[in-house]
C-alpha cells in the first residue's frame, strides 16, 4: 500500500510541484503565467506533502510525517502571505500559528527512546523550525501585516523551503528507481537543493535591494495585472 502511495500519487505530485516552481521562477512576477505556476505547484505540493505524511504513517516513520507536517505549514502560509492585495491578517493567520505551534510542542513532546523514533536529531530541527515560524507569524499579527518588501521575501524563502525538500524527495526517489544509494550518487539530492537555495539567495538579494517587483504576488485572485510585470 505503502509503495502504491509513493509511486502513484507522492512522486508525480512531487515532480509537478517542482516543474511548476521552475515555470514560477522565470515568469514575471504578478503574471497570469506566474499566478498559474503558483497555484499548481501549491496544489501539487500540498497533496505530496499529504501522501508522504500518509506513506510515512503506513511505514511506520514518525519523522516523515512531522516533517510532511512541517513543509505543509510552509507552503500554505507562502501562499497566505501573498493572498490578499494589501496586508490583512484574519482567521487564517491564527490558525497558522496555531498549528505550527502545537506541531512545535509535539516536536518537543517526542521521546528518543520510543521505539518508532529513529532519528531524535530530526524532532529537534523541526521544534527549532516551528518556532522560528511562530516568531514571524506573531510579529506579522502583532504588526498587523508586513510591508511590501518583507511579505515577497516572506513568501520567496518559505516557497524554498519548501521546495527544498520537493528537491530532496524528488532525487531520492529517482536514485531509488536506479537502485542505487544516496551515498553512492549523492549529487542527485545535493545539485537540485543547492540550485534552490542559489535561487533563493538571489531573489531575496534583489528584494532587500529594491531591485525586484515589490508587489505581492496574488496566488488565488485576479487582480489586476497592469504594472505588474518585471522590470
Amino acid at each position: 500500500m505503502k509503495e502504491l502511495v509513493v509511486w502513484l500519487i507522492h512522486f508525480p505530485t512531487g515532480t509537478v510541484a517542482i516543474l511548476a516552481a521552475i515555470a514560477a521562477f522565470y515568469y514575471p512576477k504578478g503574471s497570469s503565467k506566474h499566478k498559474m505556476a503558483g497555484q499548481v505547484f501549491t496544489i501539487a505540493m500540498l497533496v505530496m506533502l499529504i501522501s508522504g505524511g500518509i506513506a510515512g504513517a503506513l511505514k511506520g516513520s514518525l519523522e516523515n510525517v512531522f516533517l510532511a507536517a512541517l513543509v505543509s505549514y510552509t507552503v500554505f502560509t507562502a501562499w497566505l502571505t501573498v493572498r490578499h492585495r494589501q496586508p490583512v491578517i484574519g482567521i487564517l493567520e491564527y490558525l497558522a500559528l496555531a498549528y505550527i505551534v502545537i506541531l512545535g510542542l509535539a516536536a518537543l513532546s517526542i521521546n528518543p527512546e520510543w521505539d518508532k523514533v529513529g532519528e531524535p536529531v530530526v524532532y529537534t530541527f523541526d521544534a527549532i523550525m516551528a518556532l522560528m515560524f511562530a516568531v514571524g507569524d506573531i510579529r506579522n499579527i502583532l504588526l498587523k501585516g508586513m510591508n511590501q518588501t518583507h511579505r515577497l521575501a516572506r513568501h520567496i524563502w518559505r516557497i524554498s523551503f519548501s521546495l527544498v525538500w520537493a528537491a530532496l524527495s524528488f532525487g531520492d526517489k529517482i536514485i531509488k528507481m536506479l537502485d542505487s544509494t544516496i551515498d553512492q550518487m549523492p549529487y542527485v539530492v545535493a545539485i537540485p537543493a543547492s540550485l534552490v537555495l542559489c535561487i533563493m539567495f538571489y531573489w531575496l538579494f534583489r528584494v532587500y535591494k529594491g531591485k525586484a517587483m515589490l508587489l505581492p504576488l496574488p496566488l488565488f485572485t485576479a487582480h489586476s495585472e497592469k504594472g505588474l510585470s518585471e522590470r
